[in-house]
């Protein structure tokens, strides 16, 4: 079920991805390591990121500028699942809540380069409270 879900997320962001990208619509995508590495994308608002066992689903909740507005700090929630394919058998895979707290900051005209700090708050094994990072580049379209 896990490998359904994450497989329609990424039919549905890169079906679409050639509309959005003609359009110049604010569509960014990229690689990042989040959990692992993967494939990050992000569309009004709303931040996605899919691997192999990994997929994070976040929208913005606030963006703090500087004066120049080439730096932006924010503020995102969301959820996340990841499966665990380890040899601990008091482990298992991992579904919660995800509060990331990130700087994004321009590299080039249209390329995006972001670092976060993800607190998360893992709903299915003993280990509750975690703070993880994160960290990609991405392409505006």
């Amino acid at each position: 079920m896990k490998h359904l879900l994450k497989a329609a997320v990424i039919v549905a962001l890169f079906s679409s991805a050639p509309t959005l990208m003609a359009k110049k619509s604010g569509f960014d995508a990229g690689i990042a390591y989040d959990m692992e590495l993967g494939i990050t994308a992000q569309y009004k608002g709303f931040t996605f990121f899919v691997s192999g066992d990994a997929l994070a689903f976040d929208y913005r909740i606030e963006n703090f500028y500087n004066r120049q507005k080439t730096v932006v700090f924010y503020i995102d929630g969301g959820a996340f699942i990841e499966e665990y394919n380890g040899n601990n058998p008091d482990r298992d895979d991992r579904v919660g809540l995800r509060l990331p707290l990130g700087i994004g900051f321009g590299l080039a005209r249209d390329l995006e380069a972001y670092i976060q700090a993800v607190p998360s708050i893992d709903f299915s094994n003993d280990e509750d409270f975690d703070v993880d990072g994160a960290l990609g580049v991405r392409y505006r379209f």
